[in-house]
Protein backbone atom coordinates (compact mmCIF):
# COMPACT_ATOMS: atom_id res chain seq x y z
CA UNK A 1 0.00 0.00 0.00
CA UNK A 2 1.58 3.28 -1.07
CA UNK A 3 0.64 5.65 1.81
CA UNK A 4 3.20 5.57 4.60
CA UNK A 5 1.79 5.24 8.09
CA UNK A 6 3.32 7.74 10.50
CA UNK A 7 4.52 6.26 13.77
CA UNK A 8 5.08 2.62 14.63
CA UNK A 9 2.49 0.61 12.78
CA UNK A 10 2.63 -2.45 15.03
CA UNK A 11 2.33 -0.45 18.25
CA UNK A 12 -0.68 1.46 16.95
CA UNK A 13 -2.44 -1.74 15.87
CA UNK A 14 -1.84 -3.17 19.34
CA UNK A 15 -3.21 0.00 20.92
CA UNK A 16 -6.47 -0.20 19.00
CA UNK A 17 -6.88 -3.89 19.83
CA UNK A 18 -6.57 -5.30 16.29
CA UNK A 19 -3.16 -6.96 16.87
CA UNK A 20 -1.53 -8.86 19.73
CA UNK A 21 2.07 -8.69 20.97
CA UNK A 22 2.68 -12.28 19.85
CA UNK A 23 1.35 -11.58 16.38
CA UNK A 24 3.59 -8.52 16.04
CA UNK A 25 6.65 -10.50 17.16
CA UNK A 26 5.95 -13.18 14.57
CA UNK A 27 5.37 -10.59 11.82
CA UNK A 28 8.61 -8.74 12.66
CA UNK A 29 10.54 -12.01 12.45
CA UNK A 30 8.95 -12.65 9.06
CA UNK A 31 9.90 -9.12 7.97
CA UNK A 32 13.56 -9.67 8.88
CA UNK A 33 13.60 -12.80 6.71
CA UNK A 34 11.83 -11.43 3.65
CA UNK A 35 12.38 -7.63 3.83
CA UNK A 36 8.80 -6.69 2.94
CA UNK A 37 6.69 -3.84 4.37
CA UNK A 38 5.25 -4.73 7.77
CA UNK A 39 1.70 -3.90 6.70
CA UNK A 40 1.95 -6.28 3.75
CA UNK A 41 3.26 -9.06 6.01
CA UNK A 42 0.51 -8.52 8.59
CA UNK A 43 -2.12 -8.83 5.86
CA UNK A 44 -0.52 -11.93 4.29
CA UNK A 45 -0.39 -13.67 7.70
CA UNK A 46 -4.03 -12.83 8.35
CA UNK A 47 -3.19 -10.82 11.49
CA UNK A 48 -4.54 -7.59 10.01
CA UNK A 49 -6.73 -6.61 7.08
CA UNK A 50 -6.10 -3.92 4.46
CA UNK A 51 -8.91 -2.07 6.21
CA UNK A 52 -6.98 -2.03 9.52
CA UNK A 53 -3.95 -0.46 7.82
CA UNK A 54 -6.01 1.99 5.78
CA UNK A 55 -7.86 3.24 8.86
CA UNK A 56 -4.51 4.21 10.40
CA UNK A 57 -3.58 6.01 7.18
CA UNK A 58 -6.90 7.86 7.41
CA UNK A 59 -6.04 8.98 10.95
CA UNK A 60 -2.62 10.26 9.84
CA UNK A 61 -4.06 12.19 6.91
CA UNK A 62 -7.07 13.47 8.85
CA UNK A 63 -9.53 11.85 6.43
CA UNK A 64 -12.66 9.76 6.85
CA UNK A 65 -12.53 6.05 6.04
CA UNK A 66 -15.42 4.78 3.90
CA UNK A 67 -16.46 1.33 2.77
CA UNK A 68 -18.38 0.67 -0.43
CA UNK A 69 -21.64 0.37 1.53
CA UNK A 70 -21.08 3.84 3.03
CA UNK A 71 -21.02 5.50 -0.39
CA UNK A 72 -24.35 6.81 -1.71
CA UNK A 73 -23.60 7.91 -5.31
CA UNK A 74 -25.45 10.66 -7.15
CA UNK A 75 -26.70 9.37 -10.55
CA UNK A 76 -25.56 12.60 -12.25
CA UNK A 77 -21.99 12.10 -11.02
CA UNK A 78 -22.07 8.43 -12.02
CA UNK A 79 -23.08 9.42 -15.54
CA UNK A 80 -19.78 11.33 -15.89
CA UNK A 81 -17.65 8.40 -14.69
CA UNK A 82 -16.20 5.39 -16.46
CA UNK A 83 -14.37 2.36 -15.02
CA UNK A 84 -11.13 3.24 -16.83
CA UNK A 85 -10.86 6.66 -15.17
CA UNK A 86 -11.62 5.22 -11.72
CA UNK A 87 -9.00 2.47 -12.12
CA UNK A 88 -6.39 4.92 -13.40
CA UNK A 89 -6.84 7.39 -10.53
CA UNK A 90 -8.07 4.87 -7.93
CA UNK A 91 -10.62 7.57 -7.11
CA UNK A 92 -14.42 7.39 -7.09
CA UNK A 93 -16.27 10.77 -7.14
CA UNK A 94 -19.78 10.13 -5.90
CA UNK A 95 -21.66 13.24 -4.76
CA UNK A 96 -21.72 17.05 -4.94
CA UNK A 97 -22.45 18.68 -1.57
CA UNK A 98 -22.78 22.49 -1.52
CA UNK A 99 -20.36 22.84 -4.41
CA UNK A 100 -17.80 20.36 -3.00
CA UNK A 101 -17.23 17.08 -4.84
CA UNK A 102 -17.05 14.14 -2.45
CA UNK A 103 -14.42 11.62 -3.58
CA UNK A 104 -13.23 8.36 -2.06
CA UNK A 105 -9.62 7.43 -2.96
CA UNK A 106 -7.18 4.60 -2.35
CA UNK A 107 -4.13 6.87 -2.57
CA UNK A 108 -5.20 10.37 -1.48
CA UNK A 109 -1.65 11.66 -0.83
CA UNK A 110 -0.63 11.04 -4.44
CA UNK A 111 -0.65 14.55 -5.99
CA UNK A 112 -0.80 13.28 -9.58
CA UNK A 113 -3.96 11.27 -8.98
CA UNK A 114 -5.60 14.12 -7.10
CA UNK A 115 -4.67 16.45 -9.99
CA UNK A 116 -6.24 14.04 -12.51
CA UNK A 117 -9.51 14.15 -10.56
CA UNK A 118 -9.44 17.97 -10.44
CA UNK A 119 -8.92 18.16 -14.23
CA UNK A 120 -11.96 15.96 -14.81
CA UNK A 121 -14.15 17.66 -12.18
CA UNK A 122 -13.42 21.39 -11.59
CA UNK A 123 -14.78 21.52 -8.04
CA UNK A 124 -13.25 21.73 -4.56
CA UNK A 125 -12.67 18.15 -3.39
CA UNK A 126 -13.82 16.53 -0.17
CA UNK A 127 -11.60 13.45 0.00
CA UNK A 128 -12.15 10.24 1.98
CA UNK A 129 -10.03 7.08 1.87
CA UNK A 130 -10.86 3.43 1.20
CA UNK A 131 -9.13 0.14 0.36
CA UNK A 132 -8.50 -1.15 -3.13
CA UNK A 133 -10.95 -4.03 -2.72
CA UNK A 134 -13.71 -1.64 -1.61
CA UNK A 135 -13.04 0.64 -4.61
CA UNK A 136 -13.31 -2.34 -6.96
CA UNK A 137 -16.64 -3.19 -5.32
CA UNK A 138 -17.83 0.33 -6.12
CA UNK A 139 -16.82 -0.12 -9.76
CA UNK A 140 -18.65 -3.43 -10.07
CA UNK A 141 -21.73 -2.13 -8.25
CA UNK A 142 -22.17 1.23 -9.94
CA UNK A 143 -20.12 1.49 -13.14
CA UNK A 144 -20.66 -1.86 -14.77
CA UNK A 145 -24.34 -2.04 -15.62
CA UNK A 146 -25.85 -5.07 -17.28
CA UNK A 147 -24.13 -4.47 -20.62
CA UNK A 148 -23.44 -7.82 -22.26
CA UNK A 149 -20.01 -8.45 -23.74
CA UNK A 150 -21.40 -11.70 -25.12
CA UNK A 151 -24.00 -9.83 -27.18
CA UNK A 152 -21.23 -7.59 -28.62
CA UNK A 153 -19.22 -10.62 -29.74
CA UNK A 154 -22.21 -12.40 -31.24
CA UNK A 155 -23.27 -9.19 -33.02
CA UNK A 156 -19.86 -8.95 -34.70
CA UNK A 157 -19.86 -12.62 -35.67
CA UNK A 158 -21.67 -13.12 -38.96
CA UNK A 159 -24.04 -15.97 -39.63
CA UNK A 160 -24.21 -16.96 -35.98
CA UNK A 161 -26.87 -19.55 -36.77
CA UNK A 162 -24.76 -21.28 -39.41
CA UNK A 163 -23.74 -24.62 -37.96
CA UNK A 164 -20.20 -25.90 -38.27
CA UNK A 165 -18.39 -22.58 -38.73
CA UNK A 166 -14.66 -23.04 -38.00
CA UNK A 167 -14.12 -19.39 -37.10
CA UNK A 168 -16.60 -19.31 -34.21
CA UNK A 169 -14.71 -17.50 -31.37
CA UNK A 170 -15.17 -20.16 -28.68
CA UNK A 171 -12.59 -18.77 -26.28
CA UNK A 172 -13.89 -15.19 -26.56
CA UNK A 173 -17.50 -16.31 -26.13
CA UNK A 174 -16.66 -18.41 -23.06
CA UNK A 175 -14.71 -15.57 -21.46
CA UNK A 176 -17.57 -13.16 -22.23
CA UNK A 177 -20.08 -15.45 -20.48
CA UNK A 178 -17.89 -15.48 -17.36
CA UNK A 179 -17.10 -11.75 -17.54
CA UNK A 180 -20.78 -10.84 -17.88
CA UNK A 181 -21.54 -12.86 -14.76
CA UNK A 182 -18.83 -11.13 -12.73
CA UNK A 183 -19.86 -7.66 -13.93
CA UNK A 184 -23.48 -8.33 -13.07
CA UNK A 185 -22.37 -9.25 -9.52
CA UNK A 186 -23.96 -12.64 -10.09
CA UNK A 187 -23.49 -15.48 -7.64
CA UNK A 188 -24.12 -18.19 -10.24
CA UNK A 189 -23.85 -18.55 -14.02
CA UNK A 190 -26.14 -21.10 -15.71
CA UNK A 191 -25.52 -22.50 -19.20
CA UNK A 192 -28.71 -24.39 -20.09
CA UNK A 193 -29.05 -26.25 -23.42
CA UNK A 194 -32.55 -26.61 -24.85
CA UNK A 195 -33.93 -27.97 -28.11
CA UNK A 196 -33.08 -25.04 -30.39
CA UNK A 197 -31.02 -22.67 -28.27
CA UNK A 198 -28.76 -22.63 -25.21
CA UNK A 199 -29.83 -20.14 -22.59
CA UNK A 200 -27.30 -18.28 -20.44
CA UNK A 201 -28.81 -17.03 -17.18
CA UNK A 202 -27.37 -15.31 -14.13
CA UNK A 203 -28.48 -15.41 -10.50
CA UNK A 204 -28.15 -11.82 -9.29
CA UNK A 205 -29.13 -10.90 -5.73
CA UNK A 206 -30.85 -14.28 -5.46
CA UNK A 207 -33.02 -13.81 -8.58
CA UNK A 208 -32.49 -15.54 -11.94
CA UNK A 209 -31.98 -13.07 -14.81
CA UNK A 210 -31.83 -13.82 -18.51
CA UNK A 211 -28.68 -13.22 -20.55
CA UNK A 212 -27.68 -13.61 -24.19
CA UNK A 213 -28.46 -17.02 -25.70
CA UNK A 214 -25.86 -19.12 -27.48
CA UNK A 215 -26.42 -20.91 -30.81
CA UNK A 216 -27.34 -24.51 -29.98
CA UNK A 217 -24.67 -26.01 -32.26
CA UNK A 218 -21.87 -24.09 -30.48
CA UNK A 219 -22.77 -25.28 -27.00
CA UNK A 220 -20.55 -28.38 -26.98
CA UNK A 221 -17.50 -26.27 -27.86
CA UNK A 222 -18.22 -23.77 -25.06
CA UNK A 223 -18.78 -26.55 -22.53
CA UNK A 224 -15.53 -28.23 -23.62
CA UNK A 225 -13.71 -24.93 -23.13
CA UNK A 226 -15.13 -24.66 -19.60
CA UNK A 227 -14.01 -28.24 -18.90
CA UNK A 228 -10.48 -27.44 -20.03
CA UNK A 229 -10.39 -24.36 -17.79
CA UNK A 230 -11.65 -26.52 -14.89
CA UNK A 231 -9.23 -29.42 -15.56
CA UNK A 232 -12.09 -31.84 -16.25
CA UNK A 233 -12.40 -34.72 -18.71
CA UNK A 234 -13.64 -33.30 -22.03
CA UNK A 235 -14.40 -36.79 -23.38
CA UNK A 236 -16.80 -37.66 -20.54
CA UNK A 237 -20.34 -36.49 -21.36
CA UNK A 238 -22.50 -39.10 -19.65
CA UNK A 239 -21.60 -38.51 -15.99
CA UNK A 240 -21.69 -35.46 -13.74
CA UNK A 241 -18.37 -33.72 -13.12
CA UNK A 242 -17.29 -31.12 -10.58
CA UNK A 243 -14.29 -28.84 -10.79
CA UNK A 244 -12.92 -25.39 -10.09
CA UNK A 245 -11.42 -22.65 -12.21
CA UNK A 246 -9.77 -19.27 -11.65
CA UNK A 247 -10.71 -16.41 -13.96
CA UNK A 248 -8.85 -13.13 -14.39
CA UNK A 249 -11.11 -10.07 -14.33
CA UNK A 250 -10.04 -6.79 -15.94
CA UNK A 251 -6.35 -7.36 -15.09
CA UNK A 252 -6.88 -6.20 -11.50
CA UNK A 253 -8.39 -9.15 -9.69
CA UNK A 254 -9.36 -12.76 -10.11
CA UNK A 255 -12.30 -14.85 -8.99
CA UNK A 256 -12.59 -18.54 -8.29
CA UNK A 257 -15.54 -20.42 -9.72
CA UNK A 258 -16.90 -23.78 -8.61
CA UNK A 259 -18.04 -25.71 -11.69
CA UNK A 260 -20.79 -28.33 -11.80
CA UNK A 261 -21.60 -30.18 -15.04
CA UNK A 262 -24.56 -32.55 -15.34
CA UNK A 263 -25.90 -34.41 -18.39
CA UNK A 264 -29.48 -33.48 -19.36
CA UNK A 265 -31.91 -34.29 -22.15
CA UNK A 266 -30.43 -31.77 -24.61
CA UNK A 267 -26.80 -31.83 -23.53
CA UNK A 268 -24.60 -30.93 -20.60
CA UNK A 269 -25.94 -28.32 -18.18
CA UNK A 270 -23.27 -26.14 -16.55
CA UNK A 271 -23.58 -24.11 -13.35
CA UNK A 272 -20.68 -21.98 -12.14
CA UNK A 273 -20.76 -20.64 -8.58
CA UNK A 274 -18.71 -17.43 -8.35
CA UNK A 275 -16.53 -17.34 -5.24
CA UNK A 276 -15.08 -13.85 -4.94
CA UNK A 277 -12.21 -14.33 -2.50
CA UNK A 278 -10.37 -11.12 -3.39
CA UNK A 279 -11.28 -9.48 -0.11
CA UNK A 280 -11.04 -12.59 2.05
CA UNK A 281 -13.65 -13.47 4.63
CA UNK A 282 -15.79 -10.65 5.97
CA UNK A 283 -15.58 -9.40 9.52
CA UNK A 284 -18.61 -9.13 11.76
CA UNK A 285 -18.72 -5.37 11.21
CA UNK A 286 -19.08 -5.95 7.46
CA UNK A 287 -22.08 -8.29 7.62
CA UNK A 288 -24.60 -5.45 7.71
CA UNK A 289 -26.06 -6.51 11.08
CA UNK A 290 -26.59 -4.34 14.14
CA UNK A 291 -23.84 -3.52 16.63
CA UNK A 292 -25.80 -5.38 19.31
CA UNK A 293 -25.82 -8.56 17.24
CA UNK A 294 -22.11 -8.18 16.49
CA UNK A 295 -21.48 -8.09 20.25
CA UNK A 296 -23.62 -11.20 20.77
CA UNK A 297 -21.76 -13.14 18.06
CA UNK A 298 -18.40 -12.02 19.44
CA UNK A 299 -19.42 -13.25 22.89
CA UNK A 300 -20.51 -16.59 21.43
CA UNK A 301 -17.29 -16.93 19.41
CA UNK A 302 -15.19 -16.55 22.57
CA UNK A 303 -16.92 -19.33 24.51
CA UNK A 304 -14.45 -22.10 25.43
CA UNK A 305 -16.72 -24.92 24.24
CA UNK A 306 -20.20 -25.68 22.96
CA UNK A 307 -22.13 -25.91 19.70
CA UNK A 308 -23.37 -22.92 17.69
CA UNK A 309 -25.44 -23.39 14.54
CA UNK A 310 -26.33 -21.09 11.65
CA UNK A 311 -29.41 -22.15 9.70
CA UNK A 312 -30.98 -21.11 6.42
CA UNK A 313 -31.38 -22.19 2.80
CA UNK A 314 -28.54 -22.67 0.33
CA UNK A 315 -26.92 -19.37 -0.62
CA UNK A 316 -28.12 -17.43 2.43
CA UNK A 317 -24.63 -16.52 3.64
CA UNK A 318 -24.28 -19.09 6.46
CA UNK A 319 -20.61 -19.87 5.78
CA UNK A 320 -19.77 -16.16 5.49
CA UNK A 321 -21.27 -15.57 8.94
CA UNK A 322 -19.32 -18.46 10.46
CA UNK A 323 -16.04 -17.20 8.98
CA UNK A 324 -16.80 -13.73 10.31
CA UNK A 325 -17.08 -15.34 13.75
CA UNK A 326 -13.73 -17.08 13.22
CA UNK A 327 -12.17 -13.69 12.43
CA UNK A 328 -12.71 -12.50 16.02
CA UNK A 329 -11.08 -15.58 17.54
CA UNK A 330 -7.46 -15.62 18.70
CA UNK A 331 -5.96 -17.96 16.12
CA UNK A 332 -2.49 -17.53 17.66
CA UNK A 333 -3.51 -19.22 20.90
CA UNK A 334 -6.36 -21.43 19.68
CA UNK A 335 -6.00 -24.04 16.99
CA UNK A 336 -8.82 -23.53 14.50
CA UNK A 337 -9.59 -26.25 11.96
CA UNK A 338 -12.36 -26.75 9.39
CA UNK A 339 -13.93 -29.56 7.40
CA UNK A 340 -15.80 -28.10 4.41
CA UNK A 341 -17.36 -28.85 1.05
CA UNK A 342 -15.91 -26.85 -0.63
CA UNK A 343 -13.37 -24.53 1.02
CA UNK A 344 -14.82 -21.13 0.14
CA UNK A 345 -12.38 -18.86 1.97
CA UNK A 346 -8.66 -19.57 2.29
CA UNK A 347 -7.22 -18.00 5.40
CA UNK A 348 -3.82 -18.24 7.12
CA UNK A 349 -3.46 -20.03 10.48
CA UNK A 350 -6.58 -22.12 9.80
CA UNK A 351 -6.19 -25.81 9.04
CA UNK A 352 -8.78 -26.33 6.29
CA UNK A 353 -9.78 -29.68 4.82
CA UNK A 354 -12.17 -30.42 1.95
CA UNK A 355 -14.35 -33.52 1.98
CA UNK A 356 -14.35 -35.90 -0.98
CA UNK A 357 -17.21 -38.44 -0.97
CA UNK A 358 -15.64 -40.29 -3.94
CA UNK A 359 -12.97 -41.63 -1.59
CA UNK A 360 -15.36 -41.88 1.39
CA UNK A 361 -13.89 -38.78 3.02
CA UNK A 362 -17.14 -37.40 4.42
CA UNK A 363 -17.87 -34.78 7.06
CA UNK A 364 -18.04 -37.51 9.68
CA UNK A 365 -14.74 -39.07 8.55
CA UNK A 366 -13.06 -35.67 8.43
CA UNK A 367 -14.35 -34.72 11.87
CA UNK A 368 -13.23 -38.07 13.30
CA UNK A 369 -9.72 -37.48 11.98
CA UNK A 370 -9.71 -33.83 12.99
CA UNK A 371 -10.42 -34.65 16.63
CA UNK A 372 -7.04 -36.42 16.73
CA UNK A 373 -5.36 -33.16 15.60
CA UNK A 374 -5.87 -31.42 18.97
CA UNK A 375 -8.12 -28.55 17.78
CA UNK A 376 -9.69 -25.92 20.00
CA UNK A 377 -12.23 -24.64 17.46
CA UNK A 378 -13.88 -26.75 14.76
CA UNK A 379 -15.94 -25.50 11.83
CA UNK A 380 -18.01 -28.21 10.11
CA UNK A 381 -19.37 -27.14 6.74
CA UNK A 382 -22.75 -28.79 7.29
CA UNK A 383 -24.44 -31.29 9.58
CA UNK A 384 -26.25 -33.67 7.24
CA UNK A 385 -26.65 -36.93 9.12
CA UNK A 386 -26.79 -38.53 12.54
CA UNK A 387 -23.15 -39.58 12.62
CA UNK A 388 -21.87 -36.06 11.95
CA UNK A 389 -24.37 -34.54 14.40
CA UNK A 390 -23.45 -37.06 17.11
CA UNK A 391 -19.73 -36.37 16.73
CA UNK A 392 -20.29 -32.59 16.69
CA UNK A 393 -22.34 -32.81 19.91
CA UNK A 394 -19.75 -34.99 21.65
CA UNK A 395 -16.88 -32.77 20.49
CA UNK A 396 -18.63 -29.70 21.89
CA UNK A 397 -19.04 -31.51 25.23
CA UNK A 398 -15.37 -32.49 25.45
CA UNK A 399 -13.84 -29.03 25.43
CA UNK A 400 -14.17 -27.98 21.78
CA UNK A 401 -15.95 -24.98 20.32
CA UNK A 402 -17.93 -26.29 17.33
CA UNK A 403 -19.51 -24.13 14.61
CA UNK A 404 -21.67 -25.57 11.86
CA UNK A 405 -24.68 -25.06 9.58
CA UNK A 406 -27.99 -26.87 9.48
CA UNK A 407 -30.87 -26.72 7.01
CA UNK A 408 -33.93 -25.58 8.94
CA UNK A 409 -36.36 -22.72 8.40
CA UNK A 410 -35.78 -20.98 11.74
CA UNK A 411 -33.23 -20.68 14.53
CA UNK A 412 -35.37 -22.52 17.09
CA UNK A 413 -36.13 -25.19 14.48
CA UNK A 414 -32.52 -26.38 14.85
CA UNK A 415 -33.44 -28.08 18.13
CA UNK A 416 -36.23 -30.41 16.90
CA UNK A 417 -34.16 -30.97 13.73
CA UNK A 418 -31.26 -32.36 15.77
CA UNK A 419 -33.71 -34.55 17.69
CA UNK A 420 -35.21 -35.78 14.40
CA UNK A 421 -31.73 -36.69 13.17
CA UNK A 422 -31.35 -38.92 16.22
CA UNK A 423 -29.70 -36.83 18.94
CA UNK A 424 -31.12 -37.25 22.44
CA UNK A 425 -32.79 -34.05 23.70
CA UNK A 426 -30.69 -33.95 26.88
CA UNK A 427 -27.51 -33.95 24.77
CA UNK A 428 -28.82 -31.05 22.69
CA UNK A 429 -29.53 -29.06 25.86
CA UNK A 430 -26.08 -29.85 27.30
CA UNK A 431 -24.16 -28.83 24.17
CA UNK A 432 -26.09 -26.08 22.36
CA UNK A 433 -24.98 -22.49 22.92
CA UNK A 434 -27.51 -21.17 20.44
CA UNK A 435 -28.67 -21.00 16.86
CA UNK A 436 -28.99 -18.22 14.32
CA UNK A 437 -31.18 -18.15 11.21
CA UNK A 438 -30.68 -15.78 8.32
CA UNK A 439 -31.92 -14.87 4.86
CA UNK A 440 -30.51 -12.48 2.29
CA UNK A 441 -32.82 -9.75 1.02
CA UNK A 442 -32.24 -7.29 -1.81
CA UNK A 443 -31.56 -3.68 -0.89
CA UNK A 444 -33.26 -0.73 -2.53
CA UNK A 445 -31.03 0.55 -5.35
CA UNK A 446 -28.99 3.53 -4.14
CA UNK A 447 -28.93 5.06 -7.63
CA UNK A 448 -32.68 5.34 -8.19
CA UNK A 449 -34.27 5.12 -4.76
CA UNK A 450 -36.90 7.66 -3.79
CA UNK A 451 -39.19 8.29 -0.86
CA UNK A 452 -42.74 6.94 -1.19
CA UNK A 453 -45.80 7.08 1.01
CA UNK A 454 -46.57 3.73 2.63
CA UNK A 455 -49.63 1.94 1.26
CA UNK A 456 -52.44 0.80 3.60
CA UNK A 457 -51.17 -2.77 3.28
CA UNK A 458 -47.65 -1.71 4.29
CA UNK A 459 -48.99 0.28 7.24
CA UNK A 460 -50.96 -2.74 8.48
CA UNK A 461 -47.91 -4.95 8.06
CA UNK A 462 -45.67 -2.49 9.95
CA UNK A 463 -48.29 -1.85 12.61
CA UNK A 464 -48.11 1.94 12.32
CA UNK A 465 -50.49 4.69 11.23
CA UNK A 466 -48.16 6.54 8.87
CA UNK A 467 -44.70 6.02 7.41
CA UNK A 468 -42.46 7.25 4.59
CA UNK A 469 -40.56 4.38 2.99
CA UNK A 470 -38.08 4.03 0.14
CA UNK A 471 -38.34 2.20 -3.18
CA UNK A 472 -36.29 2.03 -6.35
CA UNK A 473 -37.96 3.25 -9.53
CA UNK A 474 -35.57 1.24 -11.76
CA UNK A 475 -32.44 2.35 -13.63
CA UNK A 476 -29.56 1.03 -15.72
CA UNK A 477 -27.50 0.26 -12.61
CA UNK A 478 -30.09 -2.14 -11.21
CA UNK A 479 -31.28 -3.39 -14.61
CA UNK A 480 -34.70 -1.84 -13.96
CA UNK A 481 -35.40 -3.95 -10.87
CA UNK A 482 -35.18 -1.18 -8.26
CA UNK A 483 -32.86 -3.35 -6.15
CA UNK A 484 -29.09 -3.62 -5.96
CA UNK A 485 -27.00 -5.54 -3.44
CA UNK A 486 -28.17 -7.66 -0.51
CA UNK A 487 -28.18 -7.58 3.26
CA UNK A 488 -29.20 -10.10 5.90
CA UNK A 489 -32.27 -10.42 8.06
CA UNK A 490 -31.60 -12.56 11.10
CA UNK A 491 -32.93 -14.09 14.25
CA UNK A 492 -30.77 -15.50 17.02
CA UNK A 493 -31.90 -17.96 19.69
CA UNK A 494 -29.83 -18.27 22.87
CA UNK A 495 -31.61 -20.62 25.30
CA UNK A 496 -31.46 -19.68 28.97
CA UNK A 497 -31.82 -21.79 32.10
CA UNK A 498 -35.61 -21.42 32.06
CA UNK A 499 -35.74 -23.36 28.78
CA UNK A 500 -33.34 -26.13 29.87
CA UNK A 501 -36.02 -28.44 31.29
CA UNK A 502 -38.26 -28.00 28.24
CA UNK A 503 -35.38 -28.81 25.89
CA UNK A 504 -34.41 -31.88 27.91
CA UNK A 505 -37.97 -33.15 27.71
CA UNK A 506 -38.03 -32.73 23.92
CA UNK A 507 -40.37 -29.74 23.77
CA UNK A 508 -41.82 -29.00 20.34
CA UNK A 509 -41.21 -25.99 18.14
CA UNK A 510 -44.36 -24.14 19.27
CA UNK A 511 -43.59 -24.46 22.98
CA UNK A 512 -39.97 -23.39 22.55
CA UNK A 513 -40.98 -20.42 20.38
CA UNK A 514 -43.49 -19.21 22.99
CA UNK A 515 -40.88 -19.45 25.76
CA UNK A 516 -38.28 -17.67 23.62
CA UNK A 517 -40.61 -14.78 22.78
CA UNK A 518 -41.41 -14.41 26.46
CA UNK A 519 -37.67 -13.94 27.01
CA UNK A 520 -37.33 -11.26 24.31
CA UNK A 521 -36.63 -13.34 21.21
CA UNK A 522 -37.21 -11.42 17.96
CA UNK A 523 -37.99 -13.19 14.69
CA UNK A 524 -36.56 -12.57 11.24
CA UNK A 525 -39.85 -10.98 10.29
CA UNK A 526 -39.48 -8.39 13.03
CA UNK A 527 -35.90 -7.72 11.97
CA UNK A 528 -37.14 -7.32 8.39
CA UNK A 529 -39.75 -4.75 9.42
CA UNK A 530 -37.01 -2.68 11.04
CA UNK A 531 -35.04 -2.70 7.77
CA UNK A 532 -38.15 -1.56 5.87
CA UNK A 533 -38.75 1.28 8.33
CA UNK A 534 -35.13 2.39 7.79
CA UNK A 535 -35.58 2.39 4.00
CA UNK A 536 -33.05 -0.37 3.35
CA UNK A 537 -35.45 -2.80 1.68
CA UNK A 538 -39.17 -3.25 0.98
CA UNK A 539 -42.10 -5.19 2.40
CA UNK A 540 -42.36 -7.23 -0.81
CA UNK A 541 -38.75 -8.33 -0.48
CA UNK A 542 -39.08 -9.35 3.18
CA UNK A 543 -42.21 -11.34 2.41
CA UNK A 544 -40.54 -12.99 -0.59
CA UNK A 545 -37.78 -14.57 1.49
CA UNK A 546 -39.47 -15.06 4.87
CA UNK A 547 -42.93 -16.28 3.86
CA UNK A 548 -43.70 -19.70 5.39
CA UNK A 549 -44.41 -22.85 3.42
CA UNK A 550 -48.04 -22.98 4.56
CA UNK A 551 -50.66 -20.72 3.01
CA UNK A 552 -52.04 -17.97 5.22
CA UNK A 553 -55.75 -17.60 5.98
CA UNK A 554 -56.01 -14.83 3.38
CA UNK A 555 -54.27 -16.94 0.74
CA UNK A 556 -56.59 -19.90 1.43
CA UNK A 557 -59.78 -17.87 1.22
CA UNK A 558 -60.02 -18.21 -2.54
CA UNK A 559 -59.55 -22.00 -2.57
Amino acid sequence: MSPVVKGRLGDRLIENGSLSEEQLTLALAEQRRHHRPLGEILVSLGFSTPEDITQLVAEDLGLAFLRADDVDPDPLILAALDPGFVRQTMAFPFRLDDGTLQVVMVDPDNPQKVSDVRKRFPYPLGIAITTESELLRLIRSHLQAAHSRLSDILAEYKDVDEEGRDDFPVEQVTNAVLMDGVHRNATDIHVEPEDHVTRVRYRCDGIMQGGESLPRWATAAVVSRLKIMSHLDISERRRPQDGRLRFQVDDDSSVDMRVSIMPTQYGENVVLRILDTSGGALRLSQLGVSVELQQVLTTVANRPHGLFLVTGPTGSGKTTTLYAMLSVMDAMHRKIATVEDPIEYRLPLLRQSQVDPSIEYTFAAGLRSLLRQDPDVILIGEIRDRETADMAIKASMTGHMVLSTLHTNSAIGAIPRLVDIGIEPYLVEDALIGAMAQRLVRKVCSSCREEVEATPEELRWLGVEEAVLRAGKGCDRCDGSGYQGRTAIIEIFLPDNSMADAMREGAGLGELTAMAKASGFKTMGENGKELVRRGITTMEEIQRVSRGHRLTKEEREGI
